[in-house]
């Protein structure tokens, strides 16, 4: 892995991590996939609630346009498997 790969992921980590943080987006069945993420469940159910979380997070208005620029590619990349949820939560 290279560096630039590295800190690309460790930015994303801390972008993932804040919205896990809470506040965006709000409501039952987000912080019941926060709930699930920071648990030790399996790989789909960890999926599932990430794919959950940033989906929200983009829908919500008061996510910033900035964030939502870098979450996009997070998404598609979670789709293809170029990154995995242990590497982000």
């Amino acid at each position: 892995m290279t560096d630039d790969h590295r800190n690309a992921i460790d930015e994303q980590r801390r972008l993932v991590q804040r919205i896990l943080a809470g506040g965006i987006p709000k409501g039952k069945d987000f912080d019941a996939c926060r709930a699930v993420l920071q648990t030790a469940c399996d790989d789909e159910v960890a999926f599932s609630a990430l794919f959950t979380m940033l989906q929200g997070a983009l829908a919500d208005p008061f996510f910033g346009i900035d964030e939502t620029q870098q979450v996009v590619p997070i998404l598609r990349a979670l789709a293809r498997g170029d990154i995995s949820v242990r590497e982000l939560v």
